[in-house]
């Protein structure tokens, strides 16, 4: 169980440091959802140390910027794995085009043949 939080808890931190693609973040805005900055997270995540119970009658302002840092957080994991995505997609396309280097028809040529039949009959 322990595991799992700690690996959540660092999964966080990556996805906050990276940066929110513009055109999602153009999207977001589109829909009223706005990104939050490292300050803002901090405020909000104070107030809500300070006091959980009845946080959003009496904190409205704070439980809004709860809500945009979910939005931001939404945000950077769609773009991380977009950028997984593409690195991976890339990798492969790169894979499916075979280079042997500098070996010959002949170095790739297997080395075993049946007997009595010449390699390249088989």
């Amino acid at each position: 169980m322990m595991f799992l939080l700690r690996t959540a808890f660092w999964l966080s931190v990556v996805i906050f440091l990276i940066p929110v693609d513009h055109s999602a973040e153009q999207q977001a805005e589109t829909a009223k959802l706005q990104p939050i900055g490292a300050l803002e997270a901090a405020s909000a995540a104070q107030a809500t140390l300070s006091d959980m119970s009845g946080f959003c009658g009496r904190n409205p302002t704070a439980c809004d910027i709860g809500g945009r840092v979910a939005t931001t957080f939404l945000l950077k994991a769609q773009t991380g794995a977009r950028m997984v995505y593409e690195f991976i997609d890339s990798s492969l396309a790169d894979k499916a085009g075979v280079d042997h280097g500098t070996l010959t028809a002949n170095d790739l040529a297997p080395a075993w043949h049946e007997p009595g039949r010449a390699p390249q009959d088989i």
